[in-house]
C-alpha cells in the first residue's frame, strides 16, 4: 500500500470516529436502518429513548420493527416508511413507558435516519401550565359572577340608601327655612354642616350606583329629543354658586334651539361632572362651557384656567377612587369618581368619549365627544 493509501485511509478513519464521537455524544437519540429495515447505526440515547435495555453493538443488525413492536405509532410509522421506500415523517408525541419522545424520519442515501428527543419535561410543563390556565380561567369566572353580584346588590339596594339620606337633607332643609321655628346661629351652623355632608353623602352613593348599574348593565336609559342649552344653562346655575364665591368668570359659547336626540339626565350628569371639576381645581381666572357641532358629532368641552394637570398623570384620571396629588387635594372634597363615572356613561350610554388637554399650571380642557344619532 501506497504512501497516498495510507494518508487516504487514515483520514477516513479519523473522520470515522469523529462521526461515531458526534453520533455517541449527541444530545438526541440517532438511530439509522436501511431500505429493508435493519438497523445500521444507532447511539445508546436512542435505545434508551426506546425503552430498551440493550448494547449499541447488539442492536446494530437487528431489525427495526422487531425493536419497535411494543410501540404501535411508531412501528406503524415506520413500517410505512420502509415499504415506501423513502418517506420522511414527523411524529411530534409518542408515548414510550412513562416518557414523551418527538421521532422525525428523514431520508438518507441508503435509508432512513432517525432522531428522537425526549419531551417529557416539555410535555409535564405543558399540562402543568394547561392546568394552572383552566384554574385561572374558573377563578377569573368565579370573580366575575361575584363582582356582578355585588353590583347587582348595591343597584337593588339604591332605594334604602337613598330613603334615609333624603329625609335628612328634607327635614334638615326645613329646619333651616325657619318652618319648625326659629333657630340661633350656632345651631344654623351646625345644621348647614348637616345638610351639606348629607348632600355630598348622597351624591357620592349615587355615583357608586351608577357606576354598579353600568358594570351590571342595569343602567336605565332614556334618549329623546331634547335642547341642548337647557341642559347646558342648566349645568351653569348648578356650579354659579361656588364660581361666584370664588370670583372665577363663566363664559360660554353654544348654538341656541339645537335639538339632539340624547339621555337627558346622563349628559347633564358628565356635563356637570365636568364644570364641578373646574370649579373644584380653578383659583382664579374663568371657566369657558362650549359645544359645537361637527362632522356628526356633538362636541363639549369645558377649559378652565387652573391648576392643570401633570402629563404622567394624564393616563390616571379616568380610574376609579384616584385623586390626583395636587396643591389643592387638602382643602378640595371629592371622592375620585367624578370623570371614572363620566368615562364609563360615554362608553356604555353615547358610544362616545372623553379627552383631555392640560398644561401644568396653566389649565385644561376636557372634551366629550357624542355621535348624534339615536342608535348610539
Amino acid at each position: 500500500m501506497g504512501i497516498i493509501e495510507r494518508e487516504q485511509e487514515k483520514a477516513l478513519y479519523e473522520v470515522k470516529e469523529f462521526l461515531t464521537s458526534v453520533i455517541a455524544n449527541a444530545p438526541y437519540g440517532i438511530m439509522a436502518f436501511d431500505l429493508e429495515g435493519e438497523i445500521i447505526m444507532t447511539n445508546a440515547l436512542a435505545i434508551e429513548h426506546l425503552g430498551k435495555k440493550m448494547s449499541v453493538n447488539s442492536a446494530v443488525g437487528e431489525n427495526i420493527l422487531e425493536l419497535l413492536k411494543d410501540i404501535p405509532l411508531l412501528t406503524t410509522t415506520v413500517e410505512t416508511c420502509i415499504k415506501k421506500g423513502r418517506e420522511p415523517f414527523d411524529i411530534a408525541t409518542v408515548k414510550i413507558n412513562k416518557g414523551f419522545m418527538s421521532v422525525k424520519g428523514r431520508v438518507i442515501s441508503n435509508g432512513t435516519i432517525l432522531v428522537i428527543e425526549d419531551i417529557t419535561d416539555l410535555k409535564r410543563t405543558e399540562t402543568e401550565l394547561a392546568k394552572r390556565t383552566n384554574e385561572l380561567s374558573d377563578a377569573n369566572i368565579k370573580l366575575q359572577e361575584l363582582d356582578h353580584m355585588k353590583s347587582m346588590f348595591i343597584a337593588s339596594m339604591s332605594h334604602e340608601l337613598r330613603t334615609p339620606l333624603n329625609s335628612i337633607i328634607g327635614f334638615t332643609g326645613l329646619i333651616l327655612q325657619g318652618i319648625s321655628g326659629k333657630i340661633d346661629e350656632e345651631a344654623r351652623k351646625d345644621l348647614h354642616i348637616v345638610y351639606d355632608s348629607s348632600k355630598h353623602l348622597l351624591n357620592l352613593i349615587n355615583d357608586v350606583i351608577d357606576i354598579s348599574k353600568i358594570e351590571s348593565e342595569k343602567l336605565d336609559i332614556h334618549f329623546e329629543e331634547l335642547k341642548l342649552e337647557e341642559i347646558l344653562k342648566e349645568a351653569v346655575t348648578m356650579i354659579s354658586s361656588g364660581a361666584e364665591k370664588k370670583g372665577i368668570e363663566i363664559k360660554t359659547d353654544f348654538p341656541q334651539g339645537l335639538s339632539i336626540v340624547s339621555d337627558r339626565r346622563r349628559l347633564f350628569q358628565c356635563v356637570l361632572n365636568l364644570m364641578s371639576n373646574a370649579v373644584k381645581f380653578t383659583e382664579k381666572g374663568s371657566i369657558e362651557l362650549k359645544a359645537v357641532k361637527k362632522a356628526g358629532f356633538l362636541e363639549i368641552s369645558v377649559r378652565d384656567t387652573g391648576i392643570g394637570i401633570k402629563n404622567e398623570d394624564i393616563p390616571k384620571l379616568f380610574t376609579s377612587f384616584v385623586r390626583l396629588d395636587s396643591p389643592l387635594m387638602e382643602t378640595t372634597p371629592g371622592t375620585g369618581l367624578g370623570l371614572y363615572l363620566t368615562k364609563k356613561i360615554m362608553d356604555t350610554v353615547f358610544d362616545g368619549d372623553i379627552s383631555v388637554e392640560s398644561r401644568y399650571g396653566r389649565g385644561s380642557i376636557f372634551t366629550l365627544s357624542i355621535p348624534l344619532n339615536k342608535e348610539a
